[in-house]
């Protein structure tokens, strides 16, 4: 991939590994595909700690990924991850900390619930290396709360990882993406990355709580994905456009509404 040992990197998302409709869903089959043509590429996974280290000038990222998972899906622990460690990838798995243990439940949810990852499921994830990051507490638009709510959801999402893990989380995705500058701001006192939606590569100039990332979603054609990783991006390219179209039209409504 051009510029990937330099100053880009693919930050892949995916959120729901399942046959359930809607764009938040890749079906095993087509997830197995996206894994072993990484894999077939040559491409390792790295955590947040290499990513850190990367993003600082200290490593390269020749043939390295970083995979993340929003939301905290039950079936990450059934679907996604015997793929994962079958190639040897691990995943950083952001998690809205109050509604582990229970069914997505929050706007834009798929009609039919699809089961959070419980706290016992989490902790026994943890301990066997799966690095998990702060995704709120509710799953709320942090730029729609009033600033004591904002901070309380950020804060306290990596209070509650730290109190059922032991370990202080590093990183952190805004549900939706959404930040502002404030947001912005008060994720930065508390975690040491954070990951948005903008469709794009990460380069080590991106602001590092605002971290573009790749969605997988758009990548369940075989020769697309194949051709992204041997550097052919004219459907990246493309793609990246009317993505940005898309997210100008949706600010724009938001600000209407």
């Amino acid at each position: 991939m051009p510029g990937n040992a330099g100053d880009s990197l693919a930050v892949l998302t995916f959120h729901s590994i399942s046959s359930e409709p809607g764009p938040t869903s890749i079906a095993p089959p087509t997830f197995r595909m996206q894994i072993e043509i990484l894999a077939e590429a040559g491409f390792k996974s790295m955590g947040c700690q290499a990513f850190i280290d990367w993003r600082e000038g200290r490593i390269d990222s020749t043939r390295r990924v970083l995979v993340t998972f929003d939301d905290g899906y039950a079936d990450f622990a059934t679907a996604a991850l015997p793929i994962l460690r079958e190639h040897g990838f691990s995943a950083i798995v952001f998690v809205p900390t109050g509604k582990l243990g229970a069914r997505e439940d929050w706007r834009g949810a798929n009609r039919s619930k699809r089961p959070l990852m419980d706290w016992s499921t989490v902790a026994e994830l943890a301990r066997s290396g799966i690095e998990f990051g702060g995704h709120g507490i509710t799953h709320a638009d942090l730029t729609r709360l009033a600033p004591a709510r904002r901070r309380e959801e950020i804060a306290g999402s990596a209070r509650d990882l730290e109190a059922h893990l032991g370990v202080r989380p590093r990183s952190f995705a805004a549900p939706y993406g959404r930040v502002s500058p404030e947001t912005i701001a008060d994720i930065a006192q508390h975690y040491e990355a954070a990951f948005g939606t903008r469709f794009d590569r990460a380069r080590r100039t991106s602001d590092r709580f605002d971290v573009p990332r790749i969605e997988m979603h758009y990548f369940r054609n075989p020769r697309n994905w194949r051709a992204f990783l041997l550097g052919r991006q004219s459907y990246f390219y493309a793609r990246r456009a009317l993505r940005a179209v898309k997210s100008a039209a949706l600010a724009a409504r938001r600000v209407v509404d």
